[in-house]
């Protein structure tokens, strides 16, 4: 498939495809406060807006329009009626000329780029009553720590098939990501004329804080990294380092794509070994998270989950150091501005 069609195979694509075409759309329906309820008001809402004035989105709607995606993305339930509703044959069809207009701009040519090595930042939000914490550098010096990762992974494996041999037909929750956590890896994203870091629009399962600091980070060298950028990449990563996990994410994924599968993610630890970061462009975002991905070197499947757009995991912290000097951005009604 090509890169429209990758999109609109996607629910978080067919989700920030819906959210451009409401954002040129006068219809009432289209409102962030309403929405349009049913399948037909979707339709109608889509197929009456002039996909031209997608052209005349700024960086900022675009990325508002995928803040939004971004937000309602959830790996541990079924879809929801609105992704249950873009999903649908012909809502597809509509939302094809808006994704290919999003494609087209001027504003999204970067969101295939690779790693921006030289505007890399890393965001911190206060932890709850305990404020924000003391320094960054205990962040630098503490350990990655993926084998004490792979430990966790396999101790919840074993865990929830205790919970499955107990009692067979038992559907429970269980961890539903698939990035380097718990562990001590770092993640950054890159900033943006008038956006400190795209990780302050764009980042799932959020805490909601309205308030965070961004410090700039440097990467030194030449860090080995491996960029996703469609769910062919990230199916090679798994292929290529697997890790059976078909007991903790049993019931969540099968939540999330409908499917029973033998459940992979990579074995982080094993590709630490080879690579010392790996990224996820906004493309690759747009186009893989939420949908069960077949591996060719394995009898399973994978998926993609609890990753932010842009986010890159640093599975080695020789290559970056943190500078002292953060700033602080605040949330308006619908920006993030700077102190």
């Amino acid at each position: 498939m090509d890169t429209l069609d990758l999109v609109l195979a996607s629910p978080r694509g067919r989700f920030f495809s819906a959210n451009v075409a409401y954002l040129c759309s006068a219809d009432e329906r289209a409102d962030y406060s309403y929405r349009p309820r049913t399948p037909e008001d979707v339709l109608e809402v889509i197929e009456g807006i002039d996909v031209r004035s997608v052209a005349d989105l700024s960086e900022l709607d675009l990325l508002g329009a995928l803040s939004f995606a971004v937000d309602w993305a959830r790996y541990w339930q079924p879809p929801d009626e609105e992704d249950e509703m873009f999903a649908r044959a012909d809502v597809v069809a509509a939302l094809r000329p808006v994704a290919r207009a999003v494609l087209a701009s001027a504003n999204t040519r970067w969101w295939s780029d690779p790693l921006d090595f030289v505007h890399q930042h890393f965001v911190v939000h206060p932890y709850s009553s305990d404020g924000w914490p003391d320094s960054t550098a205990r962040l630098l010096s503490a350990p990655v720590g993926l084998d004490q990762w792979r430990t966790h992974a396999l101790e919840m494996e074993a865990q929830f098939r205790g919970y499955r041999e107990e009692r067979r037909d038992r559907r429970i929750g269980g961890e539903w990501w698939s990035i380097p956590s718990p562990s001590g890896a770092l993640a950054t994203s890159r900033s943006r004329p008038n956006l400190g870091s795209v990780e302050l629009l764009l980042e799932e399962d959020s805490s909601g804080c309205g308030v965070a600091r961004v410090w700039p980070v440097r990467v030194l060298d030449t860090p080995r990294v491996y960029e996703i950028t469609g769910p062919a990449d990230w199916a090679n990563l798994v292929d290529s380092y697997p890790l059976a996990v078909p007991e903790s994410r049993r019931s969540v994924w099968f939540d999330t794509t409908g499917e029973y599968r033998d459940w992979f993610i990579p074995d982080w630890s094993a590709v630490a070994r080879d690579h010392d970061a790996v990224h996820l462009s906004l493309i690759g975002y747009l186009t893989t998270p939420g949908i069960a991905i077949p591996l060719s070197s394995n009898a399973g499947a994978t998926v993609l989950a609890g990753w932010d757009p842009d986010a890159t995991w640093w599975l080695s912290k020789v290559f970056t150091t943190i500078d002292d000097e953060y700033a602080t951005w605040r949330r308006g009604d619908d920006l993030w501005l700077r102190d």
